[in-house]
Order: C-alpha cells, then sequence, then structure tokens
C-alpha cells in the first residue's frame, strides 16, 4: 500500500511538471493523484505580462492532454478548475 502511494506522489509530481512546461499561470492549481486518477482544482490564467490573444481554454486543453501522456495516468479530472479567459 506504501508503494502505491509513492507512485501516486511521483505521478503528480510528474503530472505538475508536465503542466508546468504549457504556456499557463498554474500558481493557484493543486494537482493530486490517487491511484493514477489525477484530481485539479483551483484557477488557471493567461500568464503575467501576456501579449497578444493567448486561448486559455485552449492552453489548459493542451495541458490536460500533457498530463494524459504522463507514464501512469489513467484519467484526468478538470470539473473543478476555474478557467480565467
Amino acid at each position: 500500500m506504501a508503494a502505491n502511494k509513492e507512485e501516486d506522489r511521483h505521478i503528480a509530481k510528474t503530472a505538475r511538471a508536465a503542466a508546468a512546461r504549457i504556456n499557463l499561470d498554474i500558481s493557484e492549481l493543486h494537482i493530486t493523484c490517487g491511484n493514477g486518477n489525477i484530481d485539479m482544482i483551483g484557477k488557471v490564467r493567461a500568464p503575467r505580462g501576456a501579449t497578444g490573444s493567448i486561448s486559455v481554454r485552449k492552453e489548459f486543453q493542451s495541458m490536460i492532454a500533457v498530463i494524459r501522456n504522463v507514464r501512469g495516468v489513467r484519467d484526468v479530472q478538470s470539473s473543478r478548475v476555474v478557467i480565467f479567459d
């Protein structure tokens, strides 16, 4: 059981690192993992000082796609994320 918790912690950390590569402000986004299922809670917005028109929704969808490709991720829940467009 302890190995499973450790594995979930590693998956969440890897997913957070993958999400950080997307051009979004995720400082108020919490990413947790339980049995390979990623749960995201919080706020996502355009990065500070972003120039031009950045589609936060489009970038968020690509972030979810990147997280889904993290080894060990079974599913991603993002229904409790508020997107500031």
